[in-house]
This record gives C-alpha cells, sequence and structure tokens, in this order.
C-alpha cells in the first residue's frame, strides 16, 4: 500500500518520435467524460537548448543560467540543473534532472510560460529511464491539483503491471481506476521504456527533433535551485521518537515526554520481521525486505501523554546495541522506492487500531480467535506464544498504513527496526 505522508521519479531521435506516433489507444475504452491534457504535436524545428537552475513561470525567464559544461558536470555528479527548450523562439518545455533522486521530468508549458503537464521518469539501476508517471492540468494557473493523474506501476523487474488513474471529470464527481497500459487514457502513449540522453538531447524526449543549439551561460553553478527534487517520506526525529525522556514541542506550544515500556522480547527464527494488522496477517504476508540475525530481541513500545491520555507513538525491535548511524524507510519483500512519489511511503496496513509483530514463520500460528482477543481492553501491548515464535500486539490510534523505518549500524548491519505510528501532534513537532 503506498500512502502520502501527508496523509497517514542517448536516444534515438527518429525512434522517440515514433513511440509517440505510433501508440495509439483504441476509442472509447474509458469513457466520454475522462479528461486529457495532451502534450503539444512532435516538431522539427530548430531548438534552442538553455541550461538552469529552474523556470519562473511568472516572469517567464529560466532562472539562473548555467554553461553546458556546468550542466554536464551536475548530470555526471548527479545533481539538480534544469533544460529550457525552445521552438521558433518560444518556451516550449522544460526538463528537470537530478539522479541523486532518479528523476527526471519535462514540464511542457502553455503560451503564457505556464505548465501545464509533466511527464516524469525514473532511472533504474540498469540505468534506463522509464515513465513514472503524467499529470496534467486543464487549468494551468494552478498547479495544486491536477485534472489528471496516471501512474505506472512496475515489478521489481521494472515490467509494467498497472496504470492507476485519478481524474476530475468534466461532468463533476471524480473517478479512480486501474487500467493496463494497453489501456492508457491518452490518444498518444508516451515513450515509457527509453535510454537516458545525453545533456545536450533532452529535446528529443520532448519530442522536438529539429537542429539543436545551445545558449552560452555563466560557468557557476546556482547557489540555489527554485525546486525540490521528490523524495519518499523520509525520517524525522526517529532516534528521539524512541528515547526515554526526550521533549517534543508542539507547533501550538505544548511540550510532549517521550516514556518507553519495555514490551518483552520476540522471537525471529527466520529474522524475518512481519508488520501488520493481527487479523490481516498470513501466509502471503511480505515480511520485511531486510533480515535480522535469527534469534530473540527487545521489544519497546513509546508513547507520550495528551491531555491526561497516553498515546502509543512508536514500537521497537532492537536487533544490536550499536548506534544507528542513518535511518531508512524500511521495504517489504517485492517493495521498490522507484515506486513512491514525493513524501510516500510503502504502508504496513492496519484496520483494527493495531500493530502486530511476528516472525514471518509464524504469520499463521496463532488462531484468529487469539488473535482478535488480544486487541481488546486498554493493555499498552499483548504477547502471544507458542513453542517457537511470540506475536507482539500493539494498539495504536487510527486505522490506514504506517511506516517501519529501518536503523542502520555503521557497518550497514540492521541495528533497530521501528514502527512508526504517525501521531498527529508529532507531525510538526520539533524536538524541545
Amino acid at each position: 500500500m503506498i500512502l502520502s505522508g501527508a496523509a497517514a521519479v542517448s536516444l534515438a531521435a527518429l525512434g522517440v518520435v515514433a513511440q509517440w506516433r505510433s501508440h495509439r489507444v483504441p476509442g472509447g475504452v474509458l469513457g466520454k467524460d475522462l479528461p486529457t491534457v495532451p502534450g503539444p504535436d512532435p516538431t522539427d524545428e530548430p531548438v534552442e537548448i538553455v541550461y538552469c537552475a529552474g523556470w519562473d513561470s511568472a516572469a517567464r525567464v529560466p532562472v539562473s543560467p548555467m554553461s553546458e559544461s556546468v550542466a554536464r558536470a551536475q548530470d555526471a555528479a548527479g545533481g539538480q540543473y534544469a533544460v529550457v527548450l525552445l521552438a521558433g523562439g518560444v518556451v516550449r518545455a522544460v526538463v528537470e534532472v537530478c539522479w541523486e533522486a532518479h528523476h527526471a521530468e519535462v514540464w511542457f508549458v502553455d503560451s503564457e510560460g505556464r505548465r501545464y503537464r509533466g511527464v516524469a521518469y525514473r532511472r533504474w539501476p540498469d540505468g534506463r529511464l522509464r515513465l513514472f508517471e503524467v499529470r496534467g492540468w486543464r487549468d494551468a494557473a494552478g498547479l495544486e491539483k491536477p485534472t489528471i493523474r496516471a501512474r505506472v506501476s512496475r515489478d521489481a523487474s521494472a515490467a509494467i503491471k498497472t496504470v492507476s488513474i485519478d481524474a476530475e471529470l468534466s461532468g463533476g464527481g471524480k473517478l479512480s481506476t486501474s487500467r493496463d497500459w494497453q489501456n492508457w487514457p491518452e490518444p498518444t502513449r508516451p515513450p515509457e521504456d527509453v535510454a537516458v540522453p545525453p545533456v545536450n538531447g533532452w529535446p528529443s524526449l520532448a519530442g522536438m527533433t529539429g537542429p539543436v543549439t545551445v545558449r552560452s551561460g555563466p560557468d557557476n553553478v546556482p547557489a540555489s535551485f527554485p525546486w525540490r527534487p521528490p523524495h519518499p517520506l523520509r525520517p524525522r526525529h526517529v532516534t528521539e521518537l524512541t528515547t526515554d525522556g526526550a521533549r517534543f514541542r508542539t507547533k501550538e506550544g505544548r511540550v510532549l515526554t517521550v516514556r518507553q515500556i519495555p514490551a518483552g522480547r520476540i522471537r525471529l527464527p527466520s529474522g524475518r520481521l512481519l508488520v501488520g494488522d493481527p487479523g490481516w496477517l498470513d501466509a502471503d504476508s511480505a515480511p520485511q525486505a531486510d533480515a535480522a540475525p535469527p534469534g530473540e530481541y527487545q521489544v519497546d513500545v513509546f508513547q507520550v501523554t495528551e491531555n491526561g491520555t497516553p498515546q502509543t507513538i512508536a514500537c521497537r525491535v532492537t536487533v544490536t546495541d550499536r548506534p544507528v548511524a542513518s535511518w531508512h524507510l524500511a521495504l517489504r519483500e517485492g517493495d521498490h522506492e522507484l515506486e513512491l512519489g514525493d513524501g510516500e511511503f510503502f504502508g504496513n496496513p492496519v484496520d483494527t487500531a493495531t500493530l502486530a509483530l511476528v516472525d514471518h514463520t509464524g504469520s499463521t500460528a496463532f488462531p484468529r480467535t487469539d488473535r482478535e482477543a488480544a486487541t481488546t481492553g486498554d493493555a499498552v501491548y499483548r504477547t502471544l506464544s507458542d513453542g517457537e515464535v511470540d506475536m507482539i500486539i500493539v494498539p495504536g490510534w487510527s486505522d490506514g498504513a504506517f511506516p517501519v523505518w529501518l536503523g542502520r549500524a555503521e557497518d550497514g548491519s540492521v541495528s533497530r527496526f521501528v514502527a512508526d505510528f504517525q501521531v498527529p501532534a508529532l507531525a510538526t513537532a520539533e524536538p524541545a
């Protein structure tokens, strides 16, 4: 389950043009009311490239122009840069690139300099660009909510599984659905699997195949950029969240103090930890992708008290006593981070406002009646045990899905697992 943190990315020019022109979707597949925001037709007009930090839609000018050599250095280092593409002296598209975030996005620009369509790609480990998402706005005056968004979901081999569509219908209402690639929700499918272009090859991905000239610019890396590359949800104060006595100050000025409650030990005979709703766990449930050595580990629950009511904020499995050098979004088997948009995470689903921790081999070890009984009452945690495994059940505050953070020691080994209950009061709070 993918969720947003707010709730709970050298081409042969002729080949690209052929893709733009040939992938036609049969008419009437998705219904007459589905909106589309198509890009412009391909063009072979001469193209002028301006390398820069980004595009200022209001002023209709490139921000902090740079030389081609600086752009090449940024590209090689994985840093940010942007490419403004002009045809006939008119800006047609802006490309934003940041390989550190595996991200490139082609933005098409209207006659008033406003972005109205974004085609985002992710750079996969094999070095190829694959389509991630297309967003379109019928009203380019604001980019808060797209008229239509089509997100491509892929498996670990990068093969397309489905295309999810969210649209604001012209007759009113909304549509959320899932389709296969052949039923792309536009008359023309964008290129979905292409080689990474050279720094001066971005026009081809925007359907611009004419001769290219490059405008000169300063040999300086801009001090700042007017756009931020997308990143999955990032860890926020996880160490403090799981430190007894740590204090947080909310935006309203309240001070919340963390209390650590030991919850016993959990046996992980396979080392493969499952996190999820106790009523949903079964033999097909996916464990965390990073395994701990088989063994027995300490579990702790962490709470803060608001208005006299204790509230669980996190649950931690301590694999080793080595200090955590870095925190990372934990993935389950089958997850890959390139499927995540900005601020998104793979959530561990919860339907009873309760999380369970158990070894993968014990996903079916406990009868449903026992698991359901363990979710009742006001206990901070409950433990079910059989001869080989334990299930530790921890009530939370809400249904939905919550991230797990993986703490790595300096040598890269697994040191901690932390289930983050995403308590709203701490979403913007800072350590006091």
